[in-house]
């Protein structure tokens, strides 16, 4: 990582700092980033996307699945929505799997 690429990153988390996961909303198909926890330390997730659902569950854009484990401690928006029919549609083929 390049020290531009390093500053640019810095930049993007304090305009969009992590957030605790009990303000995440349910059902808006807000697309977000999360924050996961193991043993080592806390690790993003580059370059995948989630949403919440209406039940509380979080899906996993692409490729398709359901998170079961491991589970995320912290959560940024990315201000964009999924309509309705996109999120049905990735929930139908996370079940599929």
């Amino acid at each position: 990582m390049t020290i531009k690429e390093r500053q640019e990153r810095e930049a993007h988390d304090r305009e969009n700092p992590w957030r605790p996961m009990y303000t995440a909303p349910r059902g808006t198909g807000l697309i977000c980033d999360l924050l996961f926890d193991d043993m080592v330390g806390h690790f993003a997730t580059e370059g995948l996307q989630f949403f919440r659902d209406g039940d509380g569950d979080w899906y996993q854009i692409d490729p398709p699945r359901r998170l079961y484990m491991p589970t995320p401690i912290n959560w940024r928006p990315s201000y964009v929505r999924m309509t309705p029919e996109r999120r049905r549609i990735v929930k139908q083929r996370s079940n599929a799997l």
